[in-house]
C-alpha cells in the first residue's frame, strides 16, 4: 500500500548479496539494490575487534568459528561483509581500474603508444575461439594486454565475439573479421590463436582477413597441453599478488569480472571461464618486444632498433 513499510532481514552469503552497500557493476547495477534504505548491521565484532555480543560469543568461541569456517565464510556470516563464502583463488579487487584510452603518436618516423602517460613496450593478444549459438556453450573471446617498461600489465580490452550461425560456414569468417578489426583498432602487433579443437583451420582464414584489412598484424598458432585451470592460475597468481595488473573501465562491462569472482580451480568447476582463459593466455605469453617490420603505412610503436641518422648541411 502507498507509504507502506518494507523490511529486508538476513545475512550476506555472496558478494552479489542484495544487502551490499555499494553497486555491483558486474551485475549491471548503477546503485546498490537497497539504495536509500536505512541499514542496521551488527557484526560479531566492531572495527576495533571488540565483541558486540559478549554474552553469546566470547573470544575463544569467535576464534573457534574462524578456524572452523575459514576467513571468507566468517567474514560473510559473522562480520556481515559481502564476499563469496567459497574460497576464491582469483581476487578481482586486486586489479586497479583506469579510464585512459590508447594514445598513439608519430614523430620523426618513430611511433609511440602510451596509456595514462606511460609508454607501452609490448603487447600480447590472445583469441580463444568457439562456435555455437550466442549464450550457449563456450564463448569466443579475444583479449589484449599491454606492458610498460616498469613491469606493469594493462588489460585494455576483453571482447566476447558474437556471430550469426546462419548461413552455414559464415560464422568463422564473421569472427575472423571481428578479430582483424580488434587488432587494427588497438594496434596489436600479433594475435595468438589457440588451435586446440575448433581453431585448427582458423589461422589461415584469419591471415586472409588481416591482409584484407591492412592491419599488418601477425597470426601465431598456439597449441596448449596444460589443463585450463592450471593455465589460469599460472597466468594470474603472481601478477595479482604483486598488484601489477590494471584493467580498463570497459572490462567491468563484460562477463569477465563475474567469471573471475566465481571461478574455482579443479576439474569439477563447470562455470564460464572463457574470458579468464583468453586473458591468462595474454599474461602467460612471451611479450612481443622485438620490433618487426611494420606495414609500409604503419609505424611500430614499440620503438626502432639502433639510432636515427639525420641529414645535415653544416660543418662541425
Amino acid at each position: 500500500m502507498p507509504g507502506g513499510f518494507q523490511l529486508y532481514a538476513g545475512t550476506p552469503h555472496s558478494y552479489f548479496t542484495i544487502y551490499a552497500d555499494t553497486a555491483r557493476a558486474e551485475a549491471g547495477e548503477s546503485a546498490p539494490f537497497l539504495d536509500g534504505f536505512k541499514r542496521l548491521a551488527l557484526p560479531v565484532r566492531d572495527s576495533e575487534g571488540r565483541c558486540l555480543w559478549p554474552e553469546r560469543f566470547d573470544a575463544d568461541h569467535i576464534a573457534a568459528l574462524q578456524r572452523r569456517h575459514g576467513p571468507n565464510k566468517f567474514a560473510s556470516q559473522m562480520m556481515l561483509q559481502p564476499v563469496n563464502i567459497a574460497a576464491g583463488r582469483l581476487d578481482p579487487d586486486r586489479i586497479r581500474r583506469y579510464d585512459a584510452d590508447l594514445d598513439y603518436t608519430e614523430r620523426n618516423r618513430i611511433a609511440t603508444l602510451t596509456l595514462d602517460g606511460r609508454r607501452m613496450v609490448s603487447a600480447s593478444c590472445w583469441w580463444d575461439p568457439a562456435y555455437g549459438a550466442p549464450g550457449k556453450g563456450d564463448g569466443s573471446v579475444i583479449a589484449v594486454v599491454f606492458a610498460d617498461a616498469e613491469g606493469g600489465y594493462w588489460l585494455h580490452r576483453v571482447q566476447y565475439l558474437t556471430a550469426d550461425p546462419e548461413p552455414e560456414g559464415s560464422e568463422a569468417v564473421q569472427q575472423c573479421r571481428q578479430v582483424a578489426a580488434f587488432a587494427g583498432r588497438y594496434r596489436v602487433p600479433s594475435v595468438r590463436v589457440e588451435v586446440n579443437g575448433v581453431g585448427k583451420f582458423l589461422p589461415a582464414l584469419l591471415r586472409l582477413e588481416m591482409d584484407a584489412s591492412g592491419t599488418g598484424c601477425a597470426v601465431v598458432e598456439v597449441t596448449s597441453h596444460i589443463p585450463k585451470d592450471r593455465r589460469i592460475m599460472e597466468g594470474f597468481d603472481a601478477i595479482l599478488a604483486a598488484g601489477s595488473l590494471r584493467a580498463h573501465r570497459s572490462v567491468w562491462d563484460t562477463p569477465f569480472m563475474m567469471e573471475m569472482r566465481e571461478w574455482r580451480p579443479g576439474g569439477a568447476y563447470r562455470g564460464p571461464d572463457d574470458g579468464l582463459d583468453a586473458v591468462s593466455g595474454c599474461l602467460s605469453s612471451e611479450p612481443v618486444r622485438l620490433p618487426r617490420l611494420p606495414a609500409a603505412s604503419r609505424l611500430s610503436w614499440r620503438g626502432q632498433p639502433g639510432g636515427v641518422a639525420a641529414e645535415t648541411d653544416f660543418d662541425i
